[in-house]
């Protein structure tokens, strides 16, 4: 089965922003060694069952001929005018083969207030065409010669893609890895692209030594606009940051915290998505919940010198050794009451479109998803819970995971009754998929 998800995109778009009405989205065609393949598509458009059976062992070689036009829209696909030019975000519009596992085809409809992606790693090969003037950043490595950029991007989910004709770019080293920042000339660029650069350096620090080694030679930061509510998202070898408290009128001062929270989640999700693959869509937590971890309950009680030149920046003097220090004691008290106190289930593993009434999806994932790993972390002590994310990360490098799997892993390094208990307040047992 084919994907062509730009058309969950389009008409999600099209019901919500009169000015994508003009984007639309086509499949020429379908073929194989040349011969033009039937296929038929279910309620959702986006479905494409190709009339192409294969035996077991069997592979063969489909071309899909798809046009799409770009909506305009602040979004991780689309394009907007921003200093004179134009940034194009291209993500969730390149048709893919959805992914074939335990005898069926897994594929979830579009989802716009988070990711229906669950996709096993592989190799592309991209030839991109854009007008001399514009710099290309994306995911994998990438080399540009008279407009065509060449984009090589192995054992990767996905490809992600952001074009303009007004980036700026620079970069740093982080652990061996070439951290690119393509950013928009502004009144603040330079503390925008000192900053980012700082946060990613230090992430990838703090990330590695916790977690494991970064599997590619490079990562692409791009600035951007992502729309209201949107601080970021996140591709393999590429993150987009939503700069609007750099680009806009308004220059609102806690941008600078903000830009290091965004740079350090997307970061994040290298190693939890990137990385360690799940299913967004069904078990929403097992990505954001860990990587807001990573973010909130690892970078932030880190003492950097990002957080640091970011306080310098927000003429603020709290930011010292101290108050860290403070703040992880502080938040291990509150993990400790949690595990002591008679306290109710909070579900964390449930699907996006199947919550619990009046309880929001992005909270659960986002915020209880994050709360479960760090009372785990206070209830295992941390030298044995970040040796079990160590291993969970090794043994599902570049693979598949789901919550069971990490869960069996958790449990062969502490199956206490305290971290059961923990276990039990966070996750439904009816959800668990093997």
């Amino acid at each position: 089965m084919v994907r062509n998800i730009a058309s969950g995109v389009l008409k999600y778009d099209h019901k919500h922003f009169e000015a994508t009405r003009n984007a639309t989205t086509s499949v020429k065609s379908i073929s194989s060694d040349g011969q033009k393949l039937s296929y038929t598509t279910g309620k959702d458009k986006s479905n494409l069952f190709v009339n192409k059976s294969l035996n077991t062992g069997e592979s063969t070689d489909l071309t899909v001929n798809v046009v799409t036009g770009v909506p305009k829209r602040q979004d991780r696909f689309g394009y907007q005018n921003i200093n004179g030019g134009k940034v194009y975000n291209l993500s969730f519009c390149f048709p893919y083969l959805s992914d074939y596992r335990n005898g069926k085809w897994n594929y979830h409809p579009y989802y716009d207030a988070g990711e229906n992606r669950n996709s096993a790693v592989s190799n592309f090969h991209v030839s991109f065409f854009a007008p001399k003037s514009y710099k290309v950043a994306a995911s994998g490595q990438n080399t540009t010669k008279n407009g065509k950029t060449t984009i090589v991007a192995n054992n990767m989910r996905e490809v992600g893609i952001t074009a303009s004709n007004k980036f700026k770019v620079d970069h740093a080293y982080a652990n061996g890895v070439r951290i690119n920042d393509y950013y928009l000339a502004s009144k603040n660029s330079k503390q925008y692209n000192k900053l980012a650069l700082m946060t990613a350096q230090d992430s990838f620090h703090i990330f590695t030594k916790k977690i494991g080694k970064y599997p590619y030679k490079e990562i692409d930061i791009t600035e951007t606009l992502l729309g209201k509510d949107t601080g970021g998202m996140e591709y393999p070898g590429l993150i987009m940051i939503d700069a609007s408290g750099f680009l806009q009128k308004k220059h609102p001062l806690d941008r600078y915290n903000k830009l290091t929270e965004d740079v350090s989640h997307e970061v994040g999700h290298q190693w939890f998505y990137g990385t360690v693959g799940s299913d967004e869509y069904m078990e929403p937590w097992l990505d954001e919940g860990l990587t807001n971890l990573l973010e909130n309950g690892v970078y932030d009680l880190t003492y950097t010198k990002s957080k640091a030149y970011c306080a310098k920046l927000m003429h603020s003097k709290f930011y010292t050794r101290k108050n860290v220090k403070r703040a992880n004691k502080i938040l291990k008290e509150n993990a400790n009451q949690f595990i002591n106190k008679n306290q109710k289930a909070n579900y964390i593993n449930y699907p996006v479109n199947n919550p619990p009434k009046g309880v929001d999806t992005e909270a659960i994932a986002y915020e209880l998803g994050m709360d479960f790993p760090a009372v785990l972390k206070v209830a295992m002590g941390e030298t044995k819970f970040f040796d079990a994310l160590h291993d969970y990360y090794q043994t599902y490098y570049l693979k598949q995971a789901t919550t069971q799997d990490f869960l069996n892993i958790i449990r062969k390094y502490d199956n206490s009754k305290k971290v059961n208990n923990v276990i039990n307040k966070f996750i439904d047992p009816k959800y668990l998929s093997e």
